[in-house]
């Protein structure tokens, strides 16, 4: 009887061991190969929040257009251009780091919630409501929050994270929720009240 529970907790702890090893595999993963883009209004006014999307829809418009990612003051001069055409003098203060942003779903994917490297930009006082998405490789929808991703995004995400995250965050037709995804977003969350 000994033996049995001793061989039952041995094999418990192997099991955990493995499957936090894999989910900080695959999360560290997805945050290296994904940068996130988080934009904040200055405030939660119809003005600041169309200003945000706004400046938005210029950014992504540049990246877009630019063959490598936009630097950090070539994101700080498109932002700060787009709101001074606007008729606004609030600067706008760009932050590299990882941060943790909830699940993000589109039609055909969906990354977990986790730490990701991101680009914040904050406009003014950044006391507004934000809007994010993937800037890179890009994955933004700019009318809603929901979308199919089309081959080309889907080719560039492919090349742009291991081929087991990819199959991770990639839909299926035929299972609705994967295991191993639930797994890697349990972790996250438990990283993540850690650091709280």
């Amino acid at each position: 009887m000994k033996n049995t529970l001793a061989f039952s907790l041995l094999a418990a702890l192997l099991l955990i061991f493995t499957w936090v090893s894999a989910s900080e595999d695959i999360s560290r993963d997805l945050s290296d190969g994904i940068v996130r883009l988080h934009i904040l209004a200055n405030s939660d006014t119809a003005e600041d929040q169309a200003l945000k999307l706004k400046v938005r829809d210029r950014l992504l418009t540049e990246a877009k257009k630019s063959s490598k990612p936009l630097t950090d003051s070539e994101i700080q001069k498109v932002c700060e251009a787009e709101i001074k055409e606007n008729g606004y003098s609030y600067t706008a203060k760009i932050e590299r780091g990882r941060f943790y942003f909830p699940q993000k779903n589109y039609e055909n994917l969906t990354l977990p919630a986790g730490d990701y490297n991101a680009v914040r930009i904050v406009i003014g006082e950044g006391n507004g409501q934000n809007w994010w998405c993937v800037m890179y490789p890009p994955l933004c929808f700019t009318e809603s929050s929901t979308g199919r991703l089309d081959e080309k995004a889907l080719a560039s995400l492919k090349s742009a994270v291991s081929p087991e995250s990819f199959s991770m965050i990639c839909e299926s037709d035929t299972i609705a929720i994967k295991p191993s995804f639930k797994l890697v977003e349990l972790w996250n969350e438990l990283k993540a009240s850690f650091h709280k």
